[in-house]
């Protein structure tokens, strides 16, 4: 036991860094002469360590004068070696012709086996590694100083550095040759504190946060653990949506009580603001329009959904080919949890011309038609809009101006308010087929009266309709007028408006010789049939109904028609052009009075709704359509299906209600989604409200009902690509099978 004492009391001595450094050895001589000659210098006691060894590193030599401080110089030098647990005094001796020196030593004893205790993140080969002490080695007290250097150093590198003055507590050889070396890794954790006071700014309750840490009371803290803390603390802040803008902490000071080896840990968390928003990249677009459009500003949280939003209202502007974002330190550096947003932006062209013509021959045909379009979607960069569209042929002449300002004023009141002002003119003259009025079932004979055969512009019976080969009718029309409304937004995604429109209106509808549209007389049928051309050119009488739904107007006479207009709006959509993600909901009511000053009374309600379904880099796209009408409408108010909606047919389907529903599957071909590949489905109806046919066979009397839901279906694919030169976004091309066949449609952006 006194032995196991004697090497771990030296093991301490080595640790602590305790010297020899003035230490003075008695000497034993025997009547040695003044300055006599050094005949041998002797090592006594060793025996692992060689005796050439220890004499590389004594400097009195055999010959030499003896010299008392160069002895003494010696026997701390043989100590230094750190094999020894005593180097006694140096014994001199006369020998013949001078004197004899021995240098006295007792070796420590050879390491069997090396132990470490309180290693509890550390693994003992890890340690052993580090050591240069080795089993089977005599044990050396200056090695073992540098081994418990590499040891503090090793756990500081781990991130336990700063805890405890010395990771090595204990270093102890016990007679039996086990080294035992004990370990404290760090401190333990007393208690974890979130800061809440001055100058933090969690937003997160701080139990929740703790809740969510790594460390907690009792466990080991490191460095690791804190980067493992700070991981935590990030992931939690981004489940709530947030981004944390600065941590600091660790280790509290002034709470670790070395006895006990524990302290507290305590933490300051702030969340990421926006301190500064630059705007770069654009030359023609004013700053005030872009940042009317960012929602992040200056003391807001920074969270991934406010930029992507941000992002996204950007892009549906339409004014840029490419938006990116960028979140630098700033715009003080003694704040780290303020940042500055900067969104740069390229600029494409906004202004848009286009020349055009068509042809569409047979009988049904427009004709020659040439048209001209001017446009410019952001006017010297004020985000304002407007539009001007001129279309010329044999048949028609159409004219439009619409200007758009998103944007009332500059203050954040005013910038919720928008105008939208639309001039318009249009002049029409087209030939629409004909069918016979009320065939008898099962027949293709149409009832001929005294007058000729009477014929409409919409089949009395669907499930028995019948086109007159090689006869037209004559329809034309005028509409001119203006429309101003007002919108205002309730939130980002939710719109209100309300305006007028003033028109003036006229249409008529004429037949060749031979053929009538018969009135509503006709209904009775002991009328005479003369009776039966009262109003022939009446333009409900020439959709071949009597219906209250429809006003009924004098040909060629004109309508004023005045109407108050409402909408509400809401669109959450990811990307107007072309959206992979979010809704669409947008209802109107379009209100005519004759207190408006108006001719007629009614009242028209649409409802409209698109939801786009995610499903990896596709979209399913579903959307409905429905439309009704109170009172009497003219006729240019009927609701109306062509192939933009029944992408299978080629005629026009109208009514004064309908029902749309529509889907799509829509996959991009390329990364940048300027090419998709679509399949569609189509189900659509239209009908006229209360409506019957003016005719009845003369074999049985029945008046046919056209009031009826009657729907048209249709499946196809279709193809979406962008012309990026001239900046037009989504080109659609589809190829559909409907009931009477295949058609082809195109147009330009989105079916919906």
């Amino acid at each position: 036991m006194r032995a196991s004492r004697r090497w771990a009391a030296a093991a301490r001595v080595a640790l602590f860094g305790v010297s020899l450094t003035g230490v003075a050895f008695p000497y034993v001589a025997v009547a040695a002469p003044s300055s006599p000659t050094v005949t041998a210098v002797r090592i006594l006691g060793n025996a692992k360590v060689t005796s050439d060894r220890i004499l590389e590193v004594v400097a009195t030599k055999a010959g030499d004068r003896f010299d008392r401080a160069t002895v003494e110089s010696d026997a701390l030098a043989i100590a230094k070696l750190g094999f020894f647990s005593n180097v006694s005094a140096p014994l001199v001796q006369n020998a013949r012709g001078g004197v004899a020196v021995t240098f006295r030593v007792v070796e420590n004893p050879v390491v069997r086996e090396v132990r470490f205790t309180g290693n509890a993140s550390v693994s003992k080969e890890t340690l052993s590694a580090l050591l240069d002490t080795a089993p089977g080695q005599v044990y050396n007290t200056q090695t073992a100083t540098q081994d418990v250097l590499k040891i503090n150093s090793y756990y500081d590198r781990l991130g336990f550095g700063g805890q405890v003055t010395s990771h090595v507590t204990d270093v102890g050889l016990g007679a039996d040759g086990v080294l035992t070396i004990a370990l404290r890794e760090g401190l333990t954790v007393r208690s974890v504190i979130v800061d809440t006071g001055t100058g933090t700014d969690a937003v997160i309750a701080p139990k929740v946060v703790e809740s969510a840490l790594v460390t907690k009371a009792g466990t080991g803290y490191s460095e690791s653990a804190r980067e493992k803390d700070y991981d935590a603390i990030k992931a939690l802040y981004e489940r709530h949506n947030l981004k944390v803008g600065d941590v600091s902490g660790g280790v509290d000071p002034a709470s670790v009580d070395n006895a006990a080896g524990t302290a507290d840990v305590r933490y300051t968390i702030s969340v990421l603001r926006v301190g500064a928003v630059e705007i770069t990249g654009n030359d023609k677009t004013h700053d005030d329009v872009i940042r009317g459009e960012l929602r992040l500003r200056p003391g807001m949280m920074v969270t991934d959904a406010a930029l992507m939003k941000d992002y996204q209202r950007l892009n549906n502007l339409g004014y840029f080919d490419k938006i990116d974002f960028e979140a630098k330190p700033g715009p003080d550096p003694k704040q780290p949890a303020l940042v500055t947003l900067n969104w740069h932006v390229k600029e494409k062209r906004t202004g848009t011309v286009s020349l055009g013509g068509g042809y569409s021959g047979g009988a049904t045909g427009t004709g020659l038609t040439a048209n001209v379009s001017l446009g410019e979607s952001n006017l010297n960069g004020t985000g304002i809009n407007t539009q001007i569209k001129v279309e010329k042929g044999a048949s028609l002449s159409d004219a439009q101006f619409s200007l758009t300002i998103p944007h009332l004023g500059k203050t954040e009141k005013s910038q919720k308010y928008s105008l939208t002002t639309t001039l318009l003119s249009q002049q029409q003259v087209n030939l629409y087929p004909v069918y016979l009025a009320t065939p008898a079932p099962g027949s293709t004979s149409a009832p001929v009266s005294a007058s000729g055969t009477p014929v409409s512009l919409v089949p009395a019976d669907s499930s028995n309709a019948q086109l007159v080969s090689g006869v037209y009718s004559n329809y034309s029309s005028k509409v001119g007028g203006i429309s101003t409304s007002l919108g205002r937004s309730l939130s980002d995604t939710v719109r209100v408006s309300a305006g007028f429109s003033l028109q003036s209106i006229a249409a008529s509808a004429t037949l060749p010789s031979g053929y009538f549209f018969p009135s509503a007389l006709a209904l009775n049928p002991l009328a005479p049939s003369t009776s039966a051309i009262t109003d022939s050119t009446s333009v409900n009488n020439a959709l071949g109904i009597s219906s209250p739904s429809l006003a009924v107007m004098d040909a060629g006479k004109t309508y004023a028609l005045h109407s108050l207009l409402f909408g509400a709006s809401a669109d959450t959509r990811d990307d107007v052009f072309n959206p992979h993600n979010g809704y669409t909901i947008t209802a109107g009511d379009e209100l005519s009075s004759t207190s408006l000053g108006s001719a007629f009374n009614y009242q028209l309600l649409t409802l409209d709704a698109a939801k786009f379904f995610p499903v990896k880099a596709a979209t399913v796209a579903v959307h409905a359509r429905v439309g009704t009408t109170t009172g009497a409408i003219p006729s240019t108010k009927l609701f109306t299906f062509s192939d933009q909606e029944l992408r299978g047919y080629s005629q026009v389907f109208y009514g004064t209600q309908m029902l749309l529903g529509q889907a799509e599957l829509r996959i991009p071909l390329t990364a940048d989604r300027s090419l998709q590949f679509v399949g569609f489905a189509d189900s659509g109806a239209a009908r006229i409200a209360g409506g019957t046919a003016l005719t009845t066979t003369t074999t049985t009397g029945a008046v046919f009902d056209v009031g009826n839901w009657v729907f048209h279906n249709d499946v196809g694919v279709g193809l979406r690509f962008d012309i990026k030169a001239l900046g037009i976004r989504t080109i659609r091309l589809d190829f559909a099978k409907g009931s009477q066949g295949l058609h082809t449609s195109f147009g330009i952006g989105q079916s919906f």
